[in-house]
């Protein structure tokens, strides 16, 4: 009887081991983690993809989130994920125009800091782009993992590049009355002339387009 059993056990485990084959999916190893289902066959290349320029008005984030216990979280990680790579990379295209801009007004740091203006961007962009990174392709991995299942999700979302602009002039035009108030309010002749060129520095970025 015992021998049976014995026989029974092992044809079964060669029958989920040859499933798991004919399936593509790989046969979970104690230990180590595997991919036991994916929303598509193969991963699409889109998942791999880098911001590019705009394309019809619109630029293209790719977002991507941790394994988590939930389809739900995973999907809720990976908007998170898309929205701050959006920021980001704002941020570094912003904090890049002002180094540039600034060296040809002559501005040193203390007067116009890239640094500074592009974290203050990042910040308002974050408070703001609620609602316009809108998810065009969703990908999706079933993980077996020593812990457990673990669900882990891609999104390719689009957002308007005249939104992203907007944030950007918004950013400008505050920029440029707080320089207007510094030299009204400036103690001398110095002081009064760095923040007079610091405003028109600003005025001028308004009129700038931050993508094309």
């Amino acid at each position: 009887m015992t021998r049976k059993l014995h026989g029974i056990t092992l044809l079964l485990g060669l029958a989920l081991l040859a499933g798991c084959a004919s399936s593509g999916v790989n046969a979970p190893t104690p230990g180590q983690e595997a991919l036991i289902w994916s929303s598509e066959a193969q991963r699409p290349g889109w998942t791999m993809m880098e911001p590019e320029g705009v394309e019809d008005g619109l630029l293209t984030f790719v977002g991507t989130s941790l394994r988590h216990a939930t389809e739900q979280g995973a999907r809720e990680d990976a908007r998170r994920n898309v929205t701050s790579a959006v920021v980001k990379y704002m941020g570094t295209l912003v904090k890049d125009k002002f180094e540039k801009a600034s060296v040809s007004y002559g501005l040193d740091s203390s007067v116009i800091d890239p640094t500074s203006s592009a974290r203050q961007f990042e910040k308002q962009l974050a408070t703001n782009l609620d609602g316009q990174v809108k998810p065009k392709n969703w990908y999706a991995e079933k993980w077996q993992t020593p812990t457990g299942i673990g669900y882990q999700y891609f999104v390719e979302a689009k957002v308007p590049a005249n939104a992203l602009g907007d944030e950007f002039k918004k950013l400008a035009k505050q920029q440029a009355r707080d320089a207007e108030k510094k030299a009204k309010e400036a103690a001398d002749a110095t002081a009064k002339a760095q923040a007079e060129k610091a405003s028109e520095f600003w005025k001028k970025m308004q009129e700038e387009n931050l993508v094309e």
